[in-house]
């Protein structure tokens, strides 16, 4: 009798959230001890948002790397735009 083998495969993706139709607002955070030197950044719906409180860096940060995906996806994109039609 022959040992008796299982093989396997393994496919890895990266752990991504749940895709959530929602808004993004953008804002300076003015209260008595931010005075505006904050910027407020909150993504949600009508049922729940979630705020980050950001230094300008941090901000400036979020922004460029926006851009650069923005730019990167333009650049690859192969899908048509529905509006264009």
């Amino acid at each position: 009798m022959s040992d008796q083998t299982l093989d396997l495969e393994t496919v890895i993706r990266r752990d991504r959230p749940t895709a959530t139709d929602g808004s993004i607002q953008v804002s300076t955070d003015s209260t008595d001890v931010t005075e505006g030197s904050r910027v407020l950044l909150g993504f949600g719906d009508d049922r729940e948002a979630t705020f980050a409180v950001l230094t300008p860096t941090e901000a400036q940060t979020i922004a460029t790397a926006l851009e650069a995906a923005a730019q990167q996806a333009d650049a690859t994109d192969t899908l048509e735009d529905p509006t264009d039609e």
